[in-house]
């Protein structure tokens, strides 16, 4: 009698002993349907395939027969032949790479808001399937995660959902449906690990160079741990690295490859005096140094997606696979490309396989931005700070680019509401703490915990400041706040 935990390793032995004889040109086929049962395969496994119909044709008749043999029958009604493309346990198999299936995507993009742990739990277990099509999965996830602390088996209490919460359960949803495409490696082609931390997350990319681009083999995150985000900048980007390269170990042993980082000093990692290095350090290094010590700084320029796309995109709510589409029909980017001498344009490619159009003149990658977007972006920007016309000018000039973007952002400035201004005057010291209380306001800034706006209040007794995050900026919040606090 064989249990359900046991009957696939059963059948696995089964089909070693009867294959074992075969030589390596036919043993392939049955080292693809062992990876294709077993699913958990390392990311970026060797791919084999016939080099011609009449050479597949050879390779299938020999593994029948040696099934006919011992007695094994094949299903023909879940048997598929000679088709360039298959879906396979929640996988859309393409000459091309390998993709979520839509009914599968489908199913949790229509998934409603859970109101329980229980189906919070459910629904982040379905994003696991399909984690390594997802660029920084963790981070994204990482409030949804906090819900489940503490939490036992079948947890009926309620979500205490947030702003926040919400706005990251849309956005893992959304982000799957826009799912990157992952390419089947090839082994003559040039391999490279680009990976990245944060505050909060650390992650990367398997690529590899093919057609003239990199492109994904699969994508790696993980959400840090509470004494992970202490570390400095260069411990969080060394600890990525390390985490990378034991997740991708089994693809990556034995094989060429450059480890692309955007933390300058991390190049020199394999040439300063390990003396100097905390034994965390050197202990993460020896490792790294087992499969490679060629490390790169890759600039703005040459790494779009991985360090320019997701600065800009902390402080503002802009979609870049949008943009890339409503480029394409845009004429006035057409008559920039072809008449303006001084801008250099540059396509770059984004993790779902779209390319946008940037300006690589300066020393920073400036996306351009149709018009419809246009006053979504300078909102964003002016809005963390209120500046004045040249500062919103500089920032917003050096970020991006269109077509008589000065003039728009100062004729935009302009009509503005300046802020009321007082003339100048004498006021009385205070004699004890409280009597007199500067307040002000800050915002819209990016939502955190559901809050989008600060309030500063400075006691001038004592010079004391405190920071209150608001949810609006309402007279009843604001004095409830200030009062409470």
């Amino acid at each position: 009698m064989v249990g359900k935990k046991s009957t696939l390793l059963a059948y696995v032995t089964l089909m070693d002993y009867e294959f074992h004889h075969f030589d390596v040109e036919t043993a392939f086929l049955y080292g693809k349907l062992t990876e294709a049962i077993y699913m958990t395969q390392p990311e970026g496994y060797q791919r084999q395939a016939s080099k011609s119909e009449e050479e597949h044709e050879s390779h299938l008749r020999a593994v029948f027969s040696r099934l006919d043999q011992y007695g094994l029958r094949i299903n023909q009604a879940k048997t598929v032949l000679n088709v360039n493309n298959v879906e396979f346990l929640g996988y859309w198999i393409t000459p091309e790479g390998i993709i979520p299936t839509e009914s599968k995507v489908q199913a949790i993009v229509d998934y409603k808001k859970p109101e329980t742990v229980q189906d919070l739990r459910r629904f982040l277990g379905m994003l696991i399937f399909y984690r390594r099509f997802l660029k920084n999965a963790a981070e994204d996830q990482a409030i949804l995660n906090d819900f489940l602390k503490g939490s036992k088996k079948n947890d009926k209490r309620p979500i205490p959902w947030t702003e926040e919460a919400e706005q990251k359960f849309i956005k893992c949803k959304t982000e799957l449906s826009k799912a990157a495409l992952l390419t089947f490696p090839d082994p003559e082609c040039a391999l490279a690990l680009f990976t990245d931390a944060s505050d909060r997350a650390m992650g990367a990319v398997l690529q590899h160079f093919i057609d003239g681009a990199w492109k994904p083999i699969a994508f790696f995150s993980k959400k840090l741990s509470e004494s992970q985000t202490k570390y400095s900048t260069y411990d969080r980007e060394l600890l990525a690295i390390f985490s990378a390269i034991k997740h991708f170990k089994f693809f990556l042993e034995g094989r060429d490859f450059t480890i692309f980082i955007d933390q300058k000093p991390l190049i020199y990692a394999f040439q300063q005096n390990l003396e100097k290095a905390s034994p965390r350090q050197v202990r993460q290094l020896q490792c790294i140094s087992q499969f490679t010590t060629s490390i790169r700084h890759v600039s703005g320029k040459d790494n779009m997606v991985a360090d320019t796309l997701s600065r800009i995109s902390e402080i503002i709510s802009i979609d870049h696979d949008i943009i890339a589409e409503k480029q394409q029909d845009d004429t006035e980017l057409s008559n920039l490309r072809s008449q303006n001498k001084s801008l250099i344009f540059k396509e770059h490619r984004l993790p779902s396989g779209k390319t946008l159009w940037c300006d690589i003149s300066t020393s920073r990658i400036r996306p351009y931005i149709p018009e419809e977007f246009r006053m979504n972006v300078f909102t964003s920007i002016h809005g963390l700070s209120h500046p004045g016309i040249k500062t919103t000018v500089r920032e917003l000039t050096s970020r991006y680019i269109w077509l008589n973007i000065n003039k728009d952002i100062r004729n935009w400035k302009r009509k503005i509401t300046r802020h009321t201004k007082i003339e100048y005057g004498e006021f009385r010291k205070p004699d004890e703490r409280f009597e007199t209380v500067h307040i002000d306001l800050i915002g819209p800034l990016p939502p955190s915990e559901g809050k989008t706006y600060c309030l500063t209040l400075i006691d001038r007794f004592t010079n004391w400041v405190e920071v209150l995050p608001l949810e609006d900026i309402k007279a009843d919040t604001i004095i409830k706040s200030f009062y409470k606090e």
